[in-house]
């Protein structure tokens, strides 16, 4: 009996010290889930602290070694660059109203003109090549309701319209906005270095995109506004309307297809007149555009070759160019190590008018541009790009020979 007893006792005193380790176990777990939860808790509300600024700030600068190896005016090399500073404002996260960005984009070109004194095109061999000058690139007011936009200000016109995605990657000018427009109408048209302030209307729908906008259709002379920062209200409108269709699976982009019209309205320099003195009223024009993701390595990556096609056609004594075609392609993640390189190859012939008579500097019925690049990312902020670029018929004058050039171009965005 005396046995059972203390038996009795010692098992009671066991089970005693187990809830007690229990107790003091699930006390630290308890510890240890509450100061997880509030280390949780503080990078959440630093998350949100960040993300609730209503300032947004980036940066971006490019810059271009160019070598003319043969052909052109003469061989020789140059520098090309460009600098965006950029400050936007989200009136929602500011506190005063919803929907609301304002934006504010200062722009540095530096540099040569290797266009002009190198290669005599009519188009810039860089979309960074301009004459030195530092201003007000772009200035607006853009407000979203729902899946429509309105925006208001002094906007780049070539970050919305007539454009190609795939195309975009080129270096050449010629393929990023398409050159049936600006050799025609020069500084009548919003797009680097100087830009003009327009009204921009947009609808998205989960396969459409419409969109339109008026432009003004000159800007001031550089001497007379270095900064860029007078607006031209009365001489003329330059006017562009898209639709989109868009072909999105699993949240990737396999392709998009766009339709494009142009007005200016605006009178210009007659080229079908050789003495130089007479304008004629611009005319009118019609694009399209088709990017398309012909192989895709896997359903939810864009990683693959897509395909690029540009075409547009404008009437009109003004233009110099009134057809022009474009192709090519740009494979992403080439190589297995490196998944986001970017391959470039595109050619683009552009026609000049038929109506330009004999006796012209443009005696040759076409300018065809070839280009081959590779961008190479460097991490998330640096991209460097080597481009190579064989130009027959450089500014469609018989005098020039072809020219055959390269490009070591470095990008660096924040």
């Amino acid at each position: 009996m005396k046995k059972n007893r203390e038996l009795s006792k010692l098992l009671s005193l066991l089970f005693l010290i187990s809830i007690s380790e229990l107790g003091y176990s699930q006390m630290i777990a308890d510890r240890t889930i509450k100061k997880e939860t509030e280390k949780r808790l503080v990078a959440e509300s630093k998350e949100s602290e960040a993300t609730s600024d209503p300032f947004t700030f980036s940066a971006v600068l490019q810059g271009g070694m160019m070598q003319n190896f043969s052909g052109g005016i003469k061989t020789g090399s140059d520098y090309m660059g460009r600098v965006h500073l950029t400050l936007s404002l989200d009136t929602k996260k500011a506190g005063l109203w919803k929907g609301g960005q304002f934006l504010v984009n200062a722009a540095n070109a530096h540099g040569g003109t290797p266009t002009a004194d190198l290669i005599g095109d009519f188009q810039p061999i860089s979309r960074n090549e301009a004459t030195e000058r530092t201003g007000l690139f772009e200035f607006w007011y853009r407000h979203t309701v729902g899946n429509t936009s309105l925006l208001v200000g002094q906007h780049d016109m070539n970050s919305s319209f007539g454009t190609s995605g795939y195309g975009g990657l080129s270096i050449n000018s010629a393929f990023g906005m398409y050159p049936s427009i600006t050799p025609n109408t020069g500084f009548a048209f919003s797009i680097f270095p100087r830009t003009m302030p327009a009204i921009y209307l947009k609808h998205d729908t989960d396969k459409l995109t419409f969109q339109a906008a008026v432009y003004a259709g000159a800007s001031e002379d550089f001497e007379d506004d270095r900064y860029n920062a007078k607006w031209n209200l009365d001489d003329s409108q330059f006017m562009v309307g898209e639709i989109h269709y868009k072909n999105v699976k699993n949240g990737i982009q396999k392709g998009v297809y766009k339709l494009g019209v142009i007005k200016h309205t605006g009178e210009f320099q007659d080229v079908t007149n050789l003495s130089g003195a007479a304008t004629t009223d611009a005319g009118m024009g019609m694009y399209v555009i088709a990017d398309h993701l012909l192989i895709q390595e896997n359903d939810n990556s864009d990683q693959g070759m897509g395909v690029f096609f540009e075409a547009g056609v404008t009437s009109g004594d003004h233009n110099l160019i009134d057809r022009f075609i474009a192709a090519g392609m740009v494979y992403k993640g080439l190589f297995s190590t490196r998944d986001n390189d970017e391959l470039f190859l595109g050619v683009l012939n552009s026609s000049i008018n038929d109506d330009i008579p004999e006796g012209s500097i443009y005696d040759e019925g076409s300018r065809t541009t070839l280009e081959l690049n590779y961008a190479i990312r460097l991490g998330n902020h640096f991209t460097l790009q080597p481009d190579f670029q064989y130009i027959i018929n450089p500014g469609a004058s018989s005098a020039i020979d072809d020219a055959f050039l390269g490009i070591m171009r470095f990008s660096i965005n924040y």
